[in-house]
């Protein structure tokens, strides 16, 4: 099993307590109490993301004639479940700030 796809699957485990609870929120199921913890969600979300965003992303940082000058640069080949995994954590994130923004801050 190659690393691409070893932290993929990593990852795809860590999003298993977001997932199910944004899945159940939605379709109005019960939600699984020992799977809801907000460490669990969060940390999870943030691990998938951080450990796929490492596998993808490379940032170079270099000196030329007195300035600093980045780069980023994204790998793609190969890499379909990483970059799908790197997706769904970001969905997953996106989806929970939306019902946390929602349900607690009410127009006056």
């Amino acid at each position: 099993m190659s690393r691409d796809l070893r932290v993929a699957v990593l990852g795809l485990v860590f999003l298993l307590p977001a997932l199910v609870l944004v899945s159940a929120g939605l379709l109005g199921f019960e939600r699984a109490d020992a799977l809801v913890h907000p460490i669990l969600v969060m940390g999870g979300l943030l691990l998938a993301f951080a450990l796929n965003a490492l596998l993808l992303f490379r940032v170079r940082l270099g000196h030329e004639e007195d300035a600093l000058v980045g780069t980023v640069s994204l790998r793609l080949r190969g890499t379909a479940l990483n970059l799908g995994t790197l997706g769904l954590s970001c969905l997953l994130l996106a989806a929970i700030t939306a019902y946390v923004l929602v349900e607690n801050f009410q127009p006056r």
